[in-house]
């Protein structure tokens, strides 16, 4: 069975995907939320999507995009209220001994 690498601290979770194929590993993993859920999945050529989802739009009363080596890199999201899923498509570069 494909199990995550899970670390318990006083108060928070964590879970390791790390990609390693001879480790073999969920390649979906799901927090629930009351209002919505945040999905990380692994694609057939090593890349993840990051997912945020949301039962409705109404629901989002903050959010904001930040922008790495930017000046004011953090920007507000637009029309928040209309929103209900984010997705990006990250590549694999980090190994699991950084975590």
């Amino acid at each position: 069975m494909a199990r995550a690498n899970v670390v318990h601290s006083t108060d928070a979770v964590q879970i390791n995907f790390y990609g390693d194929k001879a480790h073999p590993e969920p390649s979906t993993g799901v927090i629930k939320f009351p209002g919505g859920h945040v999905e990380v999945s692994r694609c057939s050529d090593g890349t993840y999507w990051a997912h945020v989802a949301v039962v409705e739009g109404v629901n989002i009363v903050d959010g904001r995009i930040d922008r790495a080596g930017r000046v004011q890199a953090a920007a507000d999201l637009e029309d928040a209220d209309q929103v209900n899923h984010i997705a990006i498509r990250i590549a694999n570069t980090v190994h699991h001994n950084e975590y």
